[in-house]
């Protein structure tokens, strides 16, 4: 072979490799582009970031929504705990964390909004408040976790009490226990004793949590200012007065995310898992994490995601 020839035939060789790496470059961006968030072909691969404050339901609520997003094909780490609402949304702005768990009522006021006892008009004034945040709110759940007033479930029945209303027909006055803001808040004895149910209670300072059921079975009070969600709610110690006034601002569990992720795939599967979840489960999950098996809110969510068949 003449020095021509094999000049010849390498620039031949170096064309048809230079079109191979073309044709492959193109196929290379043809795939990447399948998996935009645009609506292109399902969860993308970029990590979204859940967020959560440091408390147990709220670790719980970011499990669930966290696992059951990757099992739908999302990639997903869960954060660590952040301390306040207020740190969180922060986080958010910065973009450490994309997505939380909120609850409609708190998430409104910290935002300078006004709350309700209506759920709807809760949810539309927080939406209006998200946009100017770079925020967006999936749909909310009927899960809530709100502020309630609870009696022994052995008391309610004995004295034919199930909406707050009716301990105006009982003798009193009646004692109230609740934490050391309450004696001021519109929401807890100044409403309670205010003109819309004007019940005239006395009040006694009470810790949060599982003091406030002790008082209860001590008689020590009466009726007590606790959560919705209480672990004790689960095990049938305690009940719910009826708030039938609507003294309380409505509370319901909301996934809150970036606008910069919140693809259609991604809002769809959040109004599905949130479709999913009750009041009910919130306080279920709450008497594992928080009492005597001391369960981790990971295993929590698990264990309800598969007993759900949702992963």
């Amino acid at each position: 072979m003449t020095r021509r020839t094999r000049s010849k035939t390498l620039r031949s060789f170096l064309a048809l490799a230079v079109v191979g790496l073309m044709m492959l470059s193109a196929c290379s961006s043809d795939s990447s582009s399948d998996g935009a968030s645009d609506g292109g072909g399902g969860a993308t691969s970029e990590t979204i970031h859940v967020g959560s404050q440091k408390f147990s339901e709220s670790r719980t609520l970011a499990e669930v929504y966290a696992q059951y997003l990757k099992a739908k094909g999302f990639d997903t780490k869960v954060e660590a705990p952040i301390a306040t609402r207020t740190l969180l949304l922060a986080a958010m702005k910065k973009g450490t964390v994309d997505l939380e768990l909120d609850y409609t009522g708190s998430l409104v006021t910290e935002l300078g909004g006004t709350a309700t006892a209506d759920a709807d008009e809760t949810y539309r004034a927080l939406a209006g408040l998200l946009g100017p945040e770079g925020l967006v709110a999936s749909a909310r759940s009927e899960a809530a976790n709100a502020n309630a007033l609870v009696a022994l479930t052995s008391w309610a029945k004995e004295n034919h009490v199930t909406k707050i209303s009716d301990l105006k027909d009982l003798d009193g006055p009646l004692t109230l226990g609740g934490a050391p803001e309450c004696a001021e808040r519109e929401d807890c004895l100044a409403g309670y004793n205010g003109p819309k149910y004007d019940l005239g209670l006395k009040f006694v300072t009470v810790a949060y949590g599982p003091a406030l059921v002790s008082a209860l079975q001590s008689n020590d009070i009466d009726v007590a200012q606790y959560g919705s969600t209480a672990p004790e709610l689960a095990e049938g110690t305690i009940v719910i007065l009826e708030d039938d006034k609507g003294l309380q601002s409505a509370q319901n569990v909301v996934p809150v995310m970036r606008k910069k992720v919140a693809s259609k795939e991604l809002t769809a599967a959040l109004d599905e898992l949130s479709r999913q979840i009750t009041t009910a489960d919130l306080a279920a999950w709450n008497l594992a994490t928080d009492g005597k098996a001391k369960e981790d809110p990971a295993d929590v969510a698990e264990a309800w995601l598969e007993k759900k068949g949702l992963i």
